[in-house]
């Protein structure tokens, strides 16, 4: 009896586990539905990063250095390359630059107005030939492969943006 007992178990966990597999897709449907999903990820553009606090965390990044102390050439790369980074994907509002700006204490003013220069070269800089770049964005700490981004609207935004920062 207990050996009969044990079979039908047996049997039963042998059944329960055969069905499973039949309830899930077969492999070449699931290998569909992965396949389906990646090319919409792919289809799909990055999420653009357009929020008020987002642009201004750029901007701060301007005068947060003094591009004539000591390593302010590495600064001035790392808020180049975070200026491009962000362009590539989204824009700096016309608005938010604005008051921004005027919000600027005295001090960050001139800040700006020294740092500036610098910043707009090093990202049209970045965006004429990122492989010349490469090296110097290295050494200020920059990870940011930017020889594999899209980067042919960048240089008309940094025009835009240089319009309103750059007076």
């Amino acid at each position: 009896m207990r050996k009969w007992l044990a079979l039908v178990l047996g049997a039963a966990l042998l059944a329960g586990c055969a069905a499973a597999p039949a309830d899930s897709p077969a492999p070449s449907a699931a290998q569909s539905a992965v396949q389906s999903e990646t090319a919409q990820t792919a289809a799909t553009p990055a999420p653009t990063a357009d929020t008020k606090a987002e642009q201004t965390a750029v901007l701060d990044g301007f005068v947060a250095f003094g591009a004539d102390t000591a390593g302010g050439s590495l600064k001035t790369a790392q808020a180049a390359a975070k200026l491009v980074e962000y362009l590539s994907v989204s824009d700096l509002e016309v608005d938010v630059m604005t008051d921004w700006r005027a919000g600027l204490t005295d001090d960050q003013q001139a800040m700006l107005d020294l740092n500036w220069p610098g910043i707009l070269a090093e990202a049209q800089a970045i965006c004429e030939d990122p492989a010349a770049q490469a090296d110097e964005l290295s050494a200020a700490g920059v990870e940011t492969d930017f020889s594999g981004m899209e980067l042919g609207e960048v240089p008309g935004k940094l025009a835009a943006v240089d319009g309103v920062l750059g007076q």
